[in-house]
């Protein structure tokens, strides 16, 4: 027994002094060095370099780690991991359902006394010293965008420390959901292009006809069609406040059994269906070859919609008529930029949280903005990006994909057809469940009002 206790006493300092090595490995100076978590791709790191180059340009000394974690809900997972041990970054990308988890830990800073500031910084202009004041105005950034970000979106905002218009986060850049079509195809058929959900189901239904192994339609997100459906019929999805998760309705199971109907005709797939790869992949067949006359994925995936068998279009989603009127709302998606108390117990935090806003700011200069565009077909979220000779020259450009999603996206920004659904803890797990419904209607492993009863039970809901 005391051989034993003995064993364990010695296992239990060897992990010790081990995590003191790995601490001791740490050389990071937390105090000088910005950390910052994206979702980006590599082709988009060299982008973002610049932002970074530019802000340690201006501020000798300091330095920003841009940390690429993952997918968006890695970033959530991350930060939601590193803020209870006092590690989390000092900006992140984020979604609004991801901030309101992160508002729960009283760790998000308000922007707005940043953006109000009257104070400036001493750094660098070339050689020279310069005061960079800290403040910023909004009026560069795209309207469509800002409401997103402000504290009255999120419940329990004024228990955190925020007034109803205080900005929680600002935009980076933004997309939406579009519609790809084969334009080839819709040529030769001699389609106009859909206005309303009827008109894409009859042309699917023709196109299934001619062409027996294609897939008329391909759709990326389950989660996006469920809550995109529920906007534009006027039908309940979620709340911020009291009862959360209000989608299982009648009309949302009479939707999906008709769905379903649309499923078993072999009319269309989605991204699960399809085994978790991008739908672009059907898409970019060809229909001879078993592919899709229309894709509906991310405006900022628009460079996986090209191929050598066809040319690409791109245009809005189909709307739905309620009452005569047609409602063609689409989801308004993209990264935008939070804000953290500074972690790991540093002495200067006030000061770091200023410099973080700083950097925040390189993020969202115009030169950047536009090159991000350009490179990844998101829309930028300052407007005199868009004003700039070279980037009208890249929208003009109608043989660019990226270039015609973008075009696409401004126009549904300037109809003020984007909507966004409520932030509260729980909307998060509220679009993993409403993709599982989807999936167990449509394929018929549930019926429609199983899977609706089952995801709200699943969320927590009582309905």
């Amino acid at each position: 027994m005391k051989k034993a206790l003995t064993s364990i006493i010695v296992i239990v300092f060897v992990l010790l002094a081990s995590l003191s090595i790995f601490a001791a490995c740490d050389s990071t100076d937390y105090e000088k060095q910005i950390i910052f978590y994206s979702s980006q791709g590599a082709n988009y790191e060299p982008i973002t370099q610049h932002a970074i180059d530019a802000f340690e340009n201006k501020f000798p000394g300091w330095t920003v780690k841009h940390q690429r974690v993952g997918g968006y809900d890695d970033v959530r997972d991350k930060v939601m991991n590193d803020l209870p041990a006092d590690n989390q970054p000092d900006i992140a990308y984020c979604y609004p359902d991801h901030v309101a988890m992160y508002m729960e830990t009283g760790k998000v800073l308000n922007l707005s006394k940043y953006i109000n500031s009257t104070e400036t910084i001493l750094g660098k202009d070339g050689e020279e010293d310069y005061a960079y004041p800290i403040g910023m105005t909004l009026d560069d950034i795209d309207p469509s965008y800002l409401p997103e970000g402000l504290a009255k979106n999120y419940d329990g905002y004024d228990q955190n420390g925020f007034e109803r218009d205080d900005y929680v986060t600002l935009p980076f850049v933004k997309s939406t959901e579009l519609l790809f079509y084969n334009a080839d195809a819709i040529e030769s058929l001699n389609f106009t292009l859909p206005e309303t959900w009827d008109e894409l189901w009859d042309q699917c239904e023709t196109v299934k006809y001619l062409y027996p192994t294609s897939t008329p339609l391909a759709y990326d997100s389950e989660a996006n069609w469920f809550i995109t459906m529920c906007e534009q019929n006027g039908w309940p999805y979620t709340s911020a406040t009291g009862d959360h998760y209000l989608f299982n309705t009648p009309e949302a199971a009479a939707w999906l059994e008709e769905l379903k109907g649309h499923y078993d005709d072999k009319l269309f797939t989605t991204q699960q269906d399809y085994g978790g790869q991008y739908t672009s992949n059907v898409f970019k067949k060809g229909l001879a070859e078993g592919g899709s006359l229309y894709c509906i994925g991310s405006s900022g995936g628009a460079g996986n919609q090209t191929t050598n068998l066809f040319k690409t279009g791109v245009t809005h989603i189909p709307g739905t008529e309620v009452g005569g009127v047609l409602n063609s709302k689409c989801i308004s998606q993209g990264p935008s930029l939070v804000m953290f108390k500074s972690g790991h117990g540093i002495a200067n935090a006030d000061e770091k949280q200023k410099m973080t806003f700083m950097f925040l700011k390189e993020l969202l200069d115009p030169v950047l903005q536009e090159e991000f565009s350009e490179a990844s077909g998101y829309n930028t979220a300052s407007l005199s990006a868009r004003e700039t000779a070279s980037y009208k020259e890249f929208l003009a450009d109608d043989t660019n994909i990226k270039a015609l999603a973008v075009n696409a996206a401004n126009a549904i920004s300037k109809a003020e057809n984007f909507f966004t659904s409520p932030a509260f803890v729980g909307s998060s797990n509220a679009r993993n469940q409403v993709e599982s419904l989807m999936l167990n209607a449509f394929t018929g492993k549930m019926s429609p009002a199983e899977a609706l009863a089952r995801a709200v039970q699943n969320c927590g809901g009582n309905r």
